[in-house]
């Protein structure tokens, strides 16, 4: 029997989201709380941040209750807690959720995980706004800290020509276009109800006997958001819509019961009422494993092969006025994600006035190798407030087992940016960190490398 190989325009599964749907005082709290700031291009790297108005928490939602793990040790004036906790979502679930995509349309005559099979770049239109750029950064930060390091979607500074039809996208892109719908260049016109949508080319084999249709792979993706109706959203929400197209572009080639996953993103309509971290348990999951377990074209969701519910956690807690620090890493089927939170400072750092010259905040490090060895080390971080750079420094960096981790030591200089701060320069990896308390009594955040995922924490 001979089959046919054959490029198709997926537009029967681009299918879009309906509407509607120093010293102990601290300054005095203001009316409106700091925002994170707007993200760049060159931050899409980093890890995601949430300001909860009222707490601060980087990288995805991962995070133990403290009474689930056991307290080990202390570091300093950090309690070091660890342990397995069952949180995942469970191998059936995880199975019956993955073949929606996997076995698709009417009386599921079309099969196959179509994914990409390296790592796409997105491309945001020319004219986009900074405020739907920051938007398009963060919901692919979101999506990236469920995934493989080596798999994880990059950005390009290159803009992309706007209202170009899906055949146009370079092969391995992604562009995202903010337009009114009438000018979608789209083959099918979309619902009035429809904000986004996401039209895909991908490769396909047709059985000329049976008309059987097998995905093999995609190879280009063209995202439209609706940039009429978004104009009342909040940023969470455009931010969800953004997750969930950039979702249906690298696999997800359908939509979820909601009433049988009832906390997935991947519905036909935007819930009335979402968390901020935007991805639900089971989200998260089905995104490492169709980029970790998989290749483009699989046909079972049994090929899966081994998949744990079970997680390790190490967490470290450190008290401060008026809350308390967390971080931590979780590690799961591979994936090690690091965690940090704590309370919203109530001014940006620069406009605490009860803070001069340089001010240093000491802690501990937290992290778990690509081989599941647990490492602890000191952290410190030393803030000039004149120019809001600073040098951030893990020391005395050792396995929980004993002897030294590399040579015992990281060093990267960070900039602030608000409440938050990035690397810019040093070692290798990327932190994104955060500033802790009503007037800046802690800091914490995550450090992502080749070789190393770890949060840390620490106060001044």
């Amino acid at each position: 029997m001979k089959n046919i190989l054959a490029f198709f325009l997926a537009t029967i599964f681009a299918l879009g989201c309906g509407g509607g749907g120093g010293g102990s005082t601290t300054p005095r709290r203001p009316a409106i709380l700091p925002e994170i700031p707007l993200q760049t291009l060159a931050h899409a790297p980093q890890a995601p941040s949430v300001d909860f108005d009222g707490s601060l928490h980087i990288g995805p939602d991962v995070a133990p209750a403290r009474n689930q793990l056991r307290e080990t040790d202390a570091r300093g004036e950090v309690s070091v807690s660890s342990g397995y906790v069952r949180d995942g979502v469970g191998l059936d679930n995880l199975r019956e959720f993955l073949n929606v995509f996997i076995e698709v349309g009417p009386e599921k005559q079309n099969a196959g995980l179509p994914t990409f099979p390296n790592p796409p770049v997105v491309r945001m239109a020319t004219g986009t706004s900074d405020e739907h750029i920051s938007n398009a950064v963060r919901a692919v930060q979101i999506i990236n800290a469920s995934l493989p390091r080596d798999k994880r979607i990059s950005f390009s500074s290159n803009p992309a020509p706007p209202l170009v039809a899906t055949a146009d996208v370079p092969e391995g892109e992604i562009f995202i276009d903010f337009a009114p719908k009438s000018e979608w260049n789209v083959s099918t016109p979309p619902p009035e109800t429809q904000v986004g949508h996401a039209s895909n080319w991908i490769f396909i084999r047709i059985n000329p006997e049976t008309g059987e249709r097998t995905y093999l792979r995609r190879s280009r993706s063209h995202v439209w958001i609706d940039s009429e109706k978004i104009e009342d959203f909040s940023d969470e929400k455009i931010i969800l819509v953004l997750v969930h197209e950039l979702l249906h572009a690298i696999g997800f080639s359908g939509h979820v019961d909601p009433n049988r996953f009832p906390k997935s993103i991947m519905r036909s309509k935007i819930p009335r009422e979402f968390s901020k971290h935007i991805l639900g348990p089971i989200d998260r999951e089905v995104i490492l494993a169709i980029y970790s377990r998989f290749e483009p074209g699989d046909l079972s969701a049994d090929d899966l092969g081994v998949w744990t519910d079970i997680s390790f956690h190490i967490r470290g807690d450190l008290s401060i006025a008026g809350g308390d620090i967390s971080f931590g890493v979780a590690s799961r089927n591979g994936l090690a994600q690091p965690w940090a939170s704590g309370p919203t400072p109530w001014t940006n750092l620069v406009d605490n006035e009860l803070l001069a010259e340089t001010v240093t905040w000491t802690g501990a490090l937290l992290g778990i190798t690509p081989s599941a060895e647990t490492v602890v080390g000191d952290s410190q971080l030393a803030v000039d407030l004149a120019d809001l750079d600073g040098q951030l420094d893990f020391t005395n960096l050792q396995f929980d087992g004993g002897g030294a981790w590399g040579d015992g030591d990281l060093g990267y200089s960070v900039e602030v940016r608000g409440n938050t701060f990035v690397q810019t320069g040093g070692d290798a990896g990327q932190v994104t960190g955060a500033f802790f308390g009503s007037g800046h009594e802690g800091m914490g955040g995550v450090l992502e490398r080749y070789d190393l995922s770890a949060a840390f924490g620490g106060k001044r």
